[in-house]
């Protein structure tokens, strides 16, 4: 925001009553002989209602060197009444009761002992609220003094217009006093009476006009006429622009702009000798900007769009959500809507539907702190070109759509549209209209294909944006399951020199899909950083980078995330919603991992995703019967110490036993590139699975290491059984009647599916016999 020199322009309005004490001492001079030190007031809430109050005003006094002990005084309040516990002389001089007197005869009995004059150097009064407004307040006091059996000169001291009462001047986005602004200002006019209410300090009317004075030295070169606030539409709302009365025009140079405005209230008080000033200098060039709120480019949390239909939804809304988002409830629970998704060429895409819904909601630059509608509501209008606030309104949207002006079936077009001068025509909706920044595209508008929605804001100097906002998106036909090709292998592991090295475990699933035809091959970690780049992961909350769109065209997946430990946490679970949404299209699902499968199965369990549950048959809960996923696990009897299988402990597994139609066992594979199975001649991070869901069969059981007193054996050092339970790569013959012939692999295959669970890494097995493997499971697929 520009700021220009103003000189002498420093105005002082009055001190506003607030819930604090305050002490004003007055200006009296040396000579006087008494001074008023200070007033306080103090806003008191009723703790048995928090509509009602009660207002406290206290002054305070002293005198100077004279001996001076007698005092009298009396009040105004706003409204001219007095408090029916007060009671005066004639002259409306307050009484007192004298020293000794008998209380119980009211003071304003003729009877009762009483007297004007009092050596109280204070006074002090309470006002009660009725329906959170006060009757009166006070807003004059006049004391004088007994100065030797003389009464001195009245002191009078005036609070009703020094510090109750006066005028608030407020822009569209802030205060333009100080700023260069455009060619249409909105004031905003109130009293300036705080916390408090009073009858008769609202405002009638307000007084206001508009001046032109030097920037050079603030002289007056334009005195402009008063207006009268009662001839606007809202008396506290004053619009000025090009055309209106005061016209507000552009300034030259050396000239600026000055709105005056007081207030006149109920009672009849004009603040004429304190106006609220607003100096500023009114500047062309300023236009605004458009924005429609879907996310870009470094900036996720500008998305409020969201989109909805049988095929793009998810089935659980991020916590981080703090508004209602669309949904549908189906048999299977809500769907909720969720952003557009984001395809491995940058698109943004959506797989259409008959029911398809796009919620878009579109705003102006400076609406919301950081274009962003989650954000703090700034309300400010900002120039598209410089980014600063020029005060003005934003009156219209302009909408147009695949090339067309957007039609509305509540907005008819005879009524809505407008024509530029070069024959483009548009959608004009009112801020004020209920539809103003927000409409659903269905139907025709939703229809496969590539579309185009623009959006153009006209500001309060009806200067529209002459770079509206355009969001290309796409909605792609969905593939049904008879007509996907192809398979797509997902790489979920970072490349680990012992545990995972990229070349190797790529050209062993190279090698796993050799006699398969149409295989592609995708790096998980390699699309994040893709996306990460563009600044967009939270656009799906830092979950699934993957669109469905893309995933949709393949007839199988294989993911893997062979880095098998269990603390190695694997991406598969992030990418529930657009697996759902590919598996529930008809796709075909086979996983490798190992014991991090324990690790998705509770983050599973934390977030209720079904992804296991649903497709592979392994269920979120057990109703306590015992875990679903498991591990190898060792538990000191001693110390109660609990340790997992990893690659230096529990390393039992050599082979994996075929069952259920899969008749080749697949071993270990020797050597192995993990340095680390060779030396213990066996694999420890593995997962295994119990209480497994009706419709789910294993297909291969956990193959314990045993020993062979010949030597001969897969591990030649084994050569009896440990004699007792322990960590090591030995395990005891309890161990191996524990953990040999559980489920290490298993499928479920339905009328839409067939998905296949590894919780060992087909990378760390021997190749031809994982080959042999996924052979079968294409042609059971077939």
């Amino acid at each position: 925001m520009k700021k220009f020199h103003l000189i002498s322009m420093i105005i002082l309005l009055c001190i506003l009553i607030c819930s604090c004490a305050r002490h004003n001492p007055t200006a009296n001079s040396e000579d006087e002989i008494l001074q008023i030190t200070s007033y306080e007031s103090e806003k008191i809430p009723n703790p048995n209602n928090p509509i009602e109050y009660s207002y406290f005003q206290q002054i305070s006094w002293e005198v100077t060197e004279r001996n001076i002990l007698m005092f009298s005084y009396r009040i105004t309040t706003s409204n001219g009444e007095l408090p029916d516990y007060i009671f005066t002389d004639a002259d409306g001089w307050i009484y007192h009761y004298l020293p000794g007197a008998d209380e119980s005869i009211p003071l304003s009995s003729p009877l009762a002992e009483r007297t004007i004059w009092t050596d109280d150097t204070q006074f002090e009064i309470s006002f009660i609220s009725n329906n959170g407004i006060l009757p009166h307040i006070l807003t004059y006091f006049e004391i004088r003094c007994l100065i030797d059996d003389e009464i001195s000169e009245i002191i009078f001291w005036n609070y009703f217009e020094s510090r109750e009462i006066g005028t608030l001047l407020t822009n569209s986005g802030g205060n333009c006093n100080g700023c260069e602004t455009g060619t249409a200002l909105t004031f905003f006019l109130n009293e300036k009476i705080t916390d408090i209410f009073v009858e008769g300090l609202y405002a009638d009317h307000f007084m206001y006009r508009l001046n032109i004075i030097s920037e050079l030295d603030s002289t007056l070169i334009f005195e402009g006429e008063w207006h009268n606030s009662n001839e606007c539409e809202d008396i506290r709302k004053v619009i000025l622009n090009e055309n209106s009365i005061p016209s507000l025009i552009p300034n030259i140079d050396g000239e600026l702009s000055q709105f005056e405005a007081y207030i006149v209230t109920r009672s009849g008080y004009a603040d004429i000798d304190n106006p609220a000033l607003s100096i500023f200098k009114v500047c062309e060039g300023f236009h605004p900007g458009s924005l429609i709120y879907v996310a870009e480019e470094n900036n996720s949390g500008k998305n409020d769009t969201w989109v909805l239909g049988e095929n793009h939804f998810v089935t659980l809304m991020d916590q981080s959500i703090c508004k209602e988002i669309p949904y549908e409830m189906t048999p299977d629970g809500p769907h909720f809507a969720t952003p557009f998704w984001i395809d491995w060429d940058g698109n943004m895409e959506v797989i259409g539907s008959d029911d398809l819904q796009i919620f878009f909601h579109w705003g102006w630059l400076g609406e919301f702190e950081d274009n962003q509608p989650g954000k703090r509501r700034v309300n400010q209008v900002l120039d598209e070109l410089t980014n600063t606030l020029y005060f003005a309104e934003i009156l219209f949207f302009d909408l147009r759509y695949d090339g067309e002006a957007f039609v509305h079936e509540l907005l008819p077009a005879a009524v809505y549209n407008i024509i530029d001068d070069d024959g483009t025509e548009w959608l004009r909706i009112p801020i004020e209209h209920e539809y103003s920044q927000n409409t659903i595209v269905s139907g025709d508008y939703a229809s496969i294909g590539t579309h185009s929605f623009v959006v153009r804001a006209v500001d309060s100097q009806y200067e529209v944006d002459p770079t509206p906002a355009e969001f290309v998106f796409n909605i792609v036909a969905p593939i049904p399951k008879e007509e996907k090709i192809g398979i797509l292998i997902i790489d979920d592991e970072q490349n680990h020199n012992v545990y995972s090295p990229e070349d190797e475990v790529d050209s062993l699933y190279a090698y796993f899909f050799s006699d398969q035809p149409d295989v592609d091959e995708i790096n998980r970690f390699d699309f994040a950083d893709i996306i990460g780049d563009m600044g967009l992961l939270a656009l799906h909350f830092y979950r699934s980078v993957f669109s469905p769109t893309d995933l949709q065209q393949y007839k199988t997946i294989l993911y893997h995330t062979d880095n098998p430990l269990v603390n190695i946490i694997s991406n598969f679970y992030k990418e529930y919603d657009p697996l759902n949404l590919y598996l529930d299209s008809g796709g075909n699902l086979i996983f490798s991992g190992g014991a991090n499968a324990l690790a998705i199965q509770q983050k599973c369990q934390y977030d209720g995703l079904p992804l296991l549950e649903k497709y592979f048959g392994i269920p979120l809960e057990t109703g306590g019967q015992g875990n679903a996923v498991n591990v190898v696990t060792y538990v000191d009897p001693g110390t109660g110490e609990e340790t997992m299988a990893n690659f230096f402990y529990l390393q039992f597994l050599v082979k994996s036993i075929a069952t259920n139609g899969f008749t080749d066992d697949i071993y270990l594979q020797f050597p192995s590139f993990n340095q680390l199975v060779n030396m213990k001649y066996a694999l420890g991070p593995v997962a295994y699975f119990e209480y497994l869901l009706n419709g789910t069969e294993p297909i291969f059981e956990f193959g314990c290491k045993y020993p062979d007193p010949n030597g001969y054996g897969i591990d030649p050092t084994f050569l009896v059984w440990d004699d007792e339970d322990d960590t090591d790569q030995y395990p005891s013959e309890a161990q191996y009647n524990e953990f040999n012939g559980k489920i290490v692999g298993l499928r479920k295959i339905t009328e839409n599916n067939s998905c296949y669970f590894f919780g060992f890494p087909l990378s760390y097995m021997n190749a031809e016999q994982v080959k042999n493997t996924i052979n079968q499971i294409f042609d059971e697929i077939e």
